[in-house]
């Protein structure tokens, strides 16, 4: 949470508060308000905000000042605090508020800091208040409290500790809330950095030196400098949304805790770092009721209990009798447990009541949409979580993760090259992209004796559908697999 004046700046929720109330303010004038307060009092440059607010996009100048006067407007007396400097760009103003004599007094006064970087004792105010900037844990998150509990664990026997899991899942909130419990675990305050917008290792490096208030010597940041800095601190580190960096993360991450034994490395991913020091810990879906459960089974199970609390927040009074119950347990059921989706179908229940939502679960991708405003893009919608996930694929295991969608059930890696294989696509193919799409989280898989069995879950499989409609392979891949059906039976018999 950062400090503006009178207001406080929610970055992980994307919100703007006064006095504990939401304040509205529209997307692209928030995306300039966090660029600006995230920069510590450096000088943002309108070519840094045009590339952050309208990124990949041509835009006239003129729309930072239409959308900056938004923002200055809703500022009202504190207007004053974002500087324009004429011809250059935009900074927060230096305000020194409550500061002690040394970094020591600084960290015990809780300091407010404006995000300005200054010099002295001030520039001490803020890096302990940078790295404070751990987000607030979601209040009575469902069905986590093991894992929190097993993840302090090991965070006490691992260096590098990784959270795996599926888009939507919560790996994020339960990192926050593990982080939380952990903190005092360690002399150093959490150091949490969202990477979800940087795309290379020098901006992830900067992002951990700002985030953790550290000390580098020069303006270009490299692994060594961050490892010096860093060293000897008994600190724990989170880097949130790893897997479109995971190459680069998995080296810097490597190098860190090489150089000091005592830092603590808490990673969520779509997919394993793949390195040594590294313990691998996957998030699980939420429970879900068994298929003709009695009420009160339904009621027991947390994928519910969010489905419930996420609907009658919005609308009231839902799930209230034995039918409509039923259906709210077979909705948690056919998503999965994924709380992202069992949130969006919660949220669809004001316009299209629980037999709506019900109903329309095989069009899945068009009603799970509608997310929180202030939410990260690719959480705001279900085909968006996986338009993410797709993306970070490579051009065979999207074409193997396309055709598995003929696949209602588990299968076989025979029956899955049976299908999917032909002259232009090989078996050798097919081996390094099931590891992937399984590594990403995108296939599951269990092990019958010696024998491994792949499952899509049904949301991927309907994103997977729509992929292999889209790209014309439909026909051809559903008649391979009907062929293949009949003659694993007569096999058999």
């Amino acid at each position: 949470m950062i400090e503006l004046g009178r207001f406080q700046i929610d970055l992980e929720m994307r919100t703007l508060q006064l006095n504990g109330e939401t304040v509205q303010l529209g997307s692209r004038a928030f995306d300039i308000l966090a660029a600006v307060a995230s920069a510590d009092g450096r000088l943002v440059t309108k070519d840094e905000l045009m590339n952050i607010v309208w990124p990949n996009t041509i835009v006239e100048e003129n729309n930072i000042q239409v959308h900056l006067s938004a923002l200055r407007k809703v500022l009202g007396r504190d207007r004053d605090l974002i500087l324009t400097v004429p011809g250059r760009g935009y900074q927060l103003r230096q305000r020194r508020t409550n500061v002690l004599s040394d970094e020591a007094g600084v960290r015990a006064s809780g300091v407010r800091a404006s995000g300005v970087r200054a010099s002295g004792v001030q520039a001490s105010a803020s890096r302990a208040w940078r790295a404070r900037r751990l987000p607030t844990p979601k209040s009575g998150l469902l069905g986590r409290d093991l894992a929190v509990r097993q993840i302090r664990a090991l965070l006490e026997q691992t260096h590098v500790l990784t959270l795996v899991g599926a888009g939507g899942i919560g790996k994020t909130s339960v990192a926050v809330e593990a982080a939380h419990h952990s903190s005092a675990d360690f002399e150093e305050p959490v150091c949490f950095v969202e990477l979800a917008q940087l795309t290379t290792e020098e901006a992830v490096l900067r992002a951990i030196v700002e985030r953790c208030g550290l000390s580098v010597p020069d303006p270009q940041v490299d692994v060594e400098q961050v490892v010096a800095a860093l060293a000897r601190q008994r600190r724990l580190l989170v880097l949130d949304n790893a897997e479109h960096v995971i190459g680069i993360m998995a080296h810097i991450v490597e190098a860190l805790v090489a150089g000091n034994d005592a830092l603590r490395v808490l990673v969520t991913s779509r997919e394993p770092l793949r390195i040594m020091p590294e313990t691998v810990f996957r998030v699980e879906p939420l429970d879900v009721p068994l298929p003709h459960s009695a009420d009160a089974d339904i009621l027991r199970c947390s994928a519910v209990t969010l489905f419930l609390q996420h609907a009658n927040s919005l609308q009231g009074n839902v799930g209230s009798d034995s039918t409509e119950l039923q259906l709210v347990g077979e909705i948690c059921r056919r998503l999965d447990g994924i709380p992202l989706a069992i949130e969006l179908a919660a949220a669809r229940v004001v316009a299209l009541g629980v037999e709506g939502v019900h109903r329309r679960l095989d069009d899945r991708m068009a009603i799970l949409a509608g997310g929180y405003r202030t939410a990260l893009p690719r959480h705001q919608t279900l085909r968006a979580t996986f338009d993410w996930s797709f993306a970070i694929l490579d051009q065979n295991a999207r074409s193997l993760f396309r055709r598995l969608a003929v696949f209602g059930d588990a299968f076989t890696f025979e029956a899955m090259c049976a299908v999917a294989c032909d002259e232009a696509y090989t078996v050798a193919n097919a081996i390094g992209s099931i590891g992937e799409l399984v590594a990403k989280s995108l296939v599951g898989v269990e092990f019958e004796g010696p024998v491994a069995k792949y499952r899509l879950s049904e949301s991927t499989r309907a994103y997977a559908m729509a992929k292999l409609q889209a790209e014309g392979e439909q026909d051809d891949i559903s008649a391979r697999h009907a062929r293949y059906l009949p003659a694993t039976r007569q096999s058999a018999a």
